[in-house]
């Protein structure tokens, strides 16, 4: 009996590890190389390439499961509808439903992008495309190329490339294209199942995803013809004023650009402290805005940013500060619906809202205000840049500057003697003063401000305070000098960081453009040729079919070290 139970008992732990091993089957063993392979189409219906295609559905069988990664974004259709097809993954299909319906005699490409992942690592099919054709025939030829941002050529990722064999201007703002595709992460794209014949050739950034240019949209244009012709009509394919681009020729290029034109509206109006209040545009004005203040009481005064996109508005007598609503009718310029100016009138509404503060927070912030003092900055510090000019900056308006309370001096041996200075022309109510004097490299300043030298608006004033400034030695710097082969007098040499930021511009010279005082430090150069003399690098245009001036990055970069010049040679047009 003994021996029964024990061998029962063995049979319900064998039960019992036999089920948590079944309940565990799809664990089992783990580690090994994580599957990094695609999902790969082993069955069509209809067969990829069919013709004579008249059916509202595609079914795509792949040798695994499925998923689908934002197929609204990546799925692009050739030639675009206005409804695209549902795409569904359904186990290991690629269900595709067609709602709108298709022209005859055409061949479709459908472009999956990234979309098409597999269920459990996630990993993309890119590239995969299927195509057909309504028709007996399926067009088969291509044309590919790169997209590069015009302003520093760098790729232009994730755009529209399309064609119209409408050769009229207007097509481009009036139609969609008849066939696109869209630029991979290296700008390189690729329009495939083209017909023989010619075509305009575009670039969209299509925000409105109408397939067409809508004014604000970045776009690139090339200046001829696209002929597209099967491999045995090439050899006598017209190359005058036309572009051959198929599968074998030569890639283009084209260069994307952003138009001048911007959106300009009054964005907002904002009062985040009680005595001052924020006028915000979305863009630089051609003109600046007119502001009167509705109440005739009103003691005001207004300062535009320098880039006159913001207006503030200061309030300066203790009635005025205390309304909480106060109006100003604002004349300014904004854009219509085609980007034209114009001028608009407006009235705007400025409300101070008190923070809730308890009462020991409100004595605290009274005697804040009692007892405040006007506050000033300077970039006066220990190695100042030989090139660089001495300011002092305020946080509010000042209504009265006392020169003679106001000393910079030069330390000569051990001795401070004062130094001629001028401060630069500046609005009424200045915020910055700028101290022009010719600070030497290697000497010690330093700048004195008396108590009361300042007030603001106000009436507030500071206490004494003392800036000092060490400028750096000539020999902490590099110098640059660039010469470009062949010489180009309309040229224009940029230095930029590592960072692309633009730091110096030179205008090109025959001997070579000389940068000075530069830190050692890494570099690169840029080249823009300025075909208009504006001195800035200026874009394209649509309305006057003008492309953006070309510009030419230097290839590598350049390692400075102090006191060291450096000279550079740049043939610019090598490739």
């Amino acid at each position: 009996m003994l021996m029964d139970k024990q061998i029962l008992r063995l049979a319900v732990v064998l039960a019992a590890v036999a089920l948590v091993s079944c309940a565990n089957r799809g664990v089992g063993p783990q580690g090994g190389p994580k599957d990094s392979i695609p999902p790969m189409a082993v069955k069509y219906e209809p067969q990829n390439g069919s013709v004579n295609f008249t059916g509202r559905r595609i079914e795509i069988t792949f040798n695994e499961y499925l998923q689908l990664d934002n197929i609204a974004t990546n799925l692009l259709m050739s030639p675009p509808q206005q409804q695209p097809p549902e795409v569904k993954a359904r186990g290991k299909k690629l269900i595709i439903q067609f709602v709108d319906s298709l022209r005859d005699s055409t061949t479709y490409t459908l472009d999956f992008g990234g979309a098409v992942c597999d269920y459990t690592e996630k990993n993309p099919h890119h590239g995969f495309s299927y195509g057909f054709s309504t028709g007996p025939t399926i067009d088969t030829l291509e044309a590919y190329g790169t997209v590069l941002q015009a302003v520093d050529l760098q790729p232009a990722k994730g755009v529209l490339v399309g064609v119209h064999d409408n050769l009229h201007d207007s097509a481009f703002t009036t139609m969609p294209f008849l066939r696109i595709a869209r630029t991979d992460t290296t700008g390189f794209f690729r329009i495939s199942n083209m017909r023989a014949g010619t075509y305009r050739l575009y670039v969209l950034d299509d925000v409105s995803r109408d397939y067409r240019l809508t004014p604000g949209e970045s776009l690139a244009f090339t200046d001829e013809l696209l002929t597209v012709t099967p491999p045995a009509a090439r050899d006598t394919a017209s190359g005058g004023d036309s572009i051959v681009s198929t599968i074998d020729s030569t890639r283009i290029t084209l260069y994307l650009f952003k138009p001048q034109q911007q959106r300009l509206y009054l964005q907002r109006t904002l009062r985040e402290e009680q005595h001052k209040i924020r006028v915000l545009f979305s863009a630089s004005p051609d003109s600046l805005p007119v502001i009167r203040p509705l109440a005739d009481s009103l003691n005001w005064h207004v300062q535009y940013s320098a880039k006159h996109d913001t207006a503030n508005i200061w309030l300066l007598d203790s009635a005025s500060i205390a309304q909480d609503s106060l109006y100003f009718e604002l004349r300014y310029r904004r854009t219509d619906s085609l980007y034209h100016l114009e001028w608009a009138l407006d009235t705007i509404r400025a409300i101070w809202r008190a923070p809730k503060l308890s009462a020991k927070a409100r004595e605290a912030l009274e005697r804040k205000n009692r007892n405040r003092r006007l506050e000033l900055k300077s970039n006066a510090r220990k190695g100042f840049e030989l090139f660089d000019t001495l300011t002092l900056s305020s946080t509010t308006p000042l209504e009265l500057i006392d020169l003679e309370k106001i000393h910079l001096m030069e330390k000569i041996d051990t001795v401070f003697k004062p130094v001629a200075f001028t401060l630069a022309p500046y609005d009424t109510l200045p915020m910055r003063l700028t101290f022009l004097a010719p600070l030497e490299p290697g000497k010690k300043y330093e700048l004195c401000i008396d108590s009361a030298a300042l007030h603001d608006v106000y009436g507030t004033t500071h206490i004494a305070g003392t800036y000092r400034l060490d400028v750096k030695n000539r020999e902490e710097y590099a110098t640059i000098r660039v010469k470009i082969n062949p010489f180009n007098p309309q040229a224009r040499i940029q230095v930029l960081n590592k960072n692309d930021k633009v730091l110096l511009e030179q205008p090109a010279e025959s001997d070579g453009a000389l940068f000075r005082y530069l830190r050692a430090d890494t570099y690169k150069l840029r080249m823009y040729i300025d075909a208009d003399g504006s001195a800035q690098w200026t874009t394209g245009s649509w309305e006057d079919k003008r492309q953006p001036e070309k510009v030419y990055n230097f290839p590598g970069t350049i390692q400075t070290k102090s006191n060291w010049d450096f000279e550079e040679e740049w043939n610019y047009e090598a490739r």
